[in-house]
């Protein structure tokens, strides 16, 4: 009677699954935060890294290159320029600052220094001053469009030319005393007419009437002219 019931409990226990499940800790009901249970699941942990510390924050911006400020040398009465620049790539930035003459700034303070009295601390060379702007090729223009030539030297006499003869130098040589003549070539030969012959000017009229005549054309009133001359006379 024993044998069965043994052999049929064996059986039993070989054909019913083995399901395991490993608990380590207390076995209370309340399990402690540092205990751990196996539950024979697999497990996979993924990692993710962000530049900009928050899941789903823009990226960090790049670095930026910002010019250096340059300060304008001697002040408000200085020359010199600041310039600065600055490029910026993905990982490497450069600036730099500098400075650098204005040499119009330079040819205006040169001229004034010359040109003025040295009652006031300048040199008093005019011509100098007047010169030194004429190497201007806008001034150059300016100066012939309002009939007061930029003075030229002639080197055979030794004499300054200026008015008639000064654009009777520049017609013979152009592209030697003409300041700027390559830049508008038309614009000179045109108005010197240069490579033209000059027409005869215009002799000027001359007239022999005396002082008293003149006033009379002048006024329009012959008694008071006539008053006028009888003045002249006595004196």
């Amino acid at each position: 009677m024993w044998k069965p019931l043994a052999v049929s409990f064996s059986l039993i226990l070989v054909a019913s699954p083995a399901w395991s499940q490993d608990i380590t800790g207390d076995l209370n009901t309340n399990i402690g935060s540092s205990n751990t249970m196996d539950s024979g699941n697999n497990s996979q942990s993924a990692t993710n890294n962000y530049n900009s510390g928050a899941p789903g924050a823009l990226s960090n911006p790049v670095p930026s290159s910002i010019a250096p400020t340059v300060m304008g040398g001697g002040g408000s009465d200085s020359c010199l320029i600041p310039k600065t620049q600055g490029i910026q790539l993905s990982i490497i930035g450069l600036s730099q600052g500098g400075m650098e003459q204005d040499a119009e700034c330079n040819r205006r303070k040169d001229s004034r220094l010359l040109g003025a009295p040295q009652a006031i601390g300048g040199l008093g060379l005019q011509v100098s001053g007047i010169s030194l702007m004429c190497s201007n090729p806008s001034v150059f223009k300016a100066m012939a469009l309002a009939n007061t030539p930029c003075p030229i030297m002639d080197v055979v006499t030794s004499r300054l030319l200026i008015g008639q003869a000064a654009y009777k130098k520049m017609r013979e040589k152009p592209k030697v005393y003409i300041v700027g003549y390559s830049l508008d070539t038309r614009f000179w030969n045109t108005l010197l007419m240069i490579g033209r012959k000059l027409p005869d000017a215009p002799k000027e009229v001359t007239t022999t009437r005396s002082l008293s005549a003149k006033y009379r054309a002048v006024s329009g009133d012959r008694t008071d002219a006539g008053a006028t001359e009888d003045s002249l006379r006595n004196k």
